[in-house]
């Protein structure tokens, strides 16, 4: 009877702790609604080391870029795990928003039009025939402009040097 008892309350732990994908994210998503970001990371990371085979993966690491890229605004961390969706789950469309959520950051927050226009050309030589290209062109429009000024602007700089 104490084996028995004893199997039984093994049995209740297991199932108790060991929660399914669809659960850890769908309780993810509440614990942002209500600014509960540690715990909802908590949730997120668990689905990815759990469950790495798992579509809700890649879908938890993308949230956990845009927790740090609109949550929390630390936009370097962001990026970084926009490149962890990128490496990890290349399959996936969150690879591309992935890309183009890169080079967005680049050029709107962080003023790094070289790596911006870097990440737009690569998103318009992976994936052509995207709808996101209109905007990659658009944006890439602006940056070439932004570009150009920048140039000229280090060319008087160089002219003023040498008189």
């Amino acid at each position: 009877m104490n084996k028995i008892f004893h199997l039984f309350i093994c049995m209740m732990l297991f199932c108790c702790t060991h929660e399914s994908p669809q659960s850890l994210w769908d309780d993810a998503i509440i614990m942002r609604d209500e600014k509960r970001m540690k715990d909802c990371m908590i949730n997120l990371e668990s689905i990815i080391v759990k469950y790495p085979k798992h579509d809700l993966a890649a879908k938890a690491q993308f949230q956990k870029a845009e927790i740090y890229l609109n949550d929390i605004k630390d936009f370097d961390i962001a990026i970084e795990e926009f490149e962890r969706v990128i490496d990890r789950f290349p399959n996936y469309d969150v690879a591309k928003n992935s890309l183009f959520m890169i080079a967005y950051i680049y050029n709107n927050y962080l003023s790094s039009y070289t790596d911006a226009i870097d990440k737009y050309k690569l998103f318009q030589h992976k994936y052509p025939d995207d709808e996101l290209i209109p905007s990659v062109e658009y944006e890439l429009e602006d940056l070439f402009k932004i570009n150009e000024e920048i140039d000229s602007l280090n060319l008087i700089l160089i002219q003023k040097k040498n008189i």
